[in-house]
């Protein structure tokens, strides 16, 4: 095989491989990220119950997460239909009261472990663009 058929040969390989990249990125996209954002919006969901002040219990009750496309989550508490209407004043405080943050911790917290959440099933990925590889 010459040097001119070896190239065109790369580089037929390369084009190939770009597509089905391109392919399983966006199967990746569309699937596994709204699967990980459940996950960590759950888990600051109850990170932030857990950190909510107790009184009467009704505060930690009223938290839920929406879903508000594919691609973000709300963690929220109080709200509409909750009784609750002191949710945000309980985590940023008033003129009377002191600040009782539980929904920021429990952010911060699970911003931090995002990685090795989202970790698993990029590995799960490539492994499958490697075996897509091997296949041809």
């Amino acid at each position: 095989m010459s040097l001119t058929n070896n190239n065109a040969q790369t580089r037929a390989n390369l084009i190939k491989a770009r597509a089905a990249f391109t392919i399983m990125k966006n199967e990746m996209v569309a699937t596994t990220t709204p699967k990980n954002l459940d996950i960590i919006a759950q888990r600051i969901l109850t990170d932030a119950k857990r950190n909510a002040p107790v009184r009467t219990g009704a505060l930690r009750a009223s938290g839920r997460v929406k879903r508000v496309n594919q691609f973000r989550r709300r963690v929220q508490f109080g709200g509409a239909g909750t009784g609750v209407d002191y949710a945000q004043a309980v985590e940023f405080g008033t003129v009377f009261t002191r600040p009782k943050p539980y929904l920021e911790p429990a952010v911060i917290k699970n911003i931090k472990k995002t990685p090795a959440i989202v970790r698993p099933s990029i590995r799960k990925w490539l492994q499958k663009l490697v075996l897509m590889g091997q296949s041809d």
